[in-house]
């Protein structure tokens, strides 16, 4: 499975999901997508060591499109208070990608445009809440 965390702008909740997704075995890849400000500059060479030193797979891309273009996973599902739809551990498979966004108060309408929006509860987490809750469900 591929975790992405998108439009993060904090290195403490980029090193704090980072933690989160290395601890779990059944995430083949940790993709960040459009990181900026000081979590451009020095959170993704953090999270790149860390992830050197657990021998985990990272990949930093401009975008999420970019992203979806070039790893081209077969389901693409963004985490958003906007979605209908609840999160099914069943309907995840290993060749898809679970997107978190870093923006508060939720990922932008054209970040969720295209994709595979889904809820997860209880409402009002967080990005990180979000993302150790995805992970717990899915593993």
């Amino acid at each position: 499975m591929i975790v992405t965390y998108h439009d993060v702008h904090s290195v403490a909740k980029l090193q704090e999901i980072a933690r989160i997704v290395f601890a779990y075995d059944n995430v083949d890849l940790f993709v960040i997508s459009r990181p900026q400000g000081t979590a451009a500059q020095t959170g993704v060479p953090e999270i790149h060591l860390a992830a050197a030193k657990k021998g985990k797979k990272i990949l930093v891309v401009p975008d999420l499109k970019d992203a979806v273009e070039l790893l081209k996973p077969e389901h693409v599902f963004i985490i958003t208070r906007k979605a209908e739809k609840t999160l099914d551990p069943k309907e995840v498979g290993k060749k898809d990608m679970i997107v978190v966004a870093g923006t508060e108060p939720d990922a932008t309408k054209f970040d969720i445009d295209g994709l595979e929006a889904r809820k997860i509860e209880p409402e009002g987490m967080g990005d990180v809440g979000y993302m150790a809750t995805a992970l717990c469900m899915l593993k």
